[in-house]
């Protein structure tokens, strides 16, 4: 049987990856919130909303600086 310490530190290894997974995966998923709303914005300003234009960029702004505050915190 294995002892405290080396289950304790397999633990911290495996939330450490579970974490750093979790981290990818919600850059991912930023960066497509952030590609769609930009493909967005240019399909609803080439049909003329520009109120849904106006939108879908500042979903696509405020989601970049976020990543951009997200970076900076690390």
């Amino acid at each position: 049987m294995a002892d405290k310490d080396t289950l304790m530190e397999e633990f911290v290894a495996t939330e450490a990856a579970k974490a750093e997974d979790a981290a990818k995966d919600l850059e991912r998923v930023e960066q497509q919130v952030v590609a769609e709303a930009t493909m967005s914005t240019e399909y609803d300003d080439a049909l003329g909303n520009e109120q849904a234009a106006a939108e879908d960029a500042e979903t696509a702004f405020e989601f970049e600086q976020a990543e951009i505050a997200a970076e900076q915190s690390l």
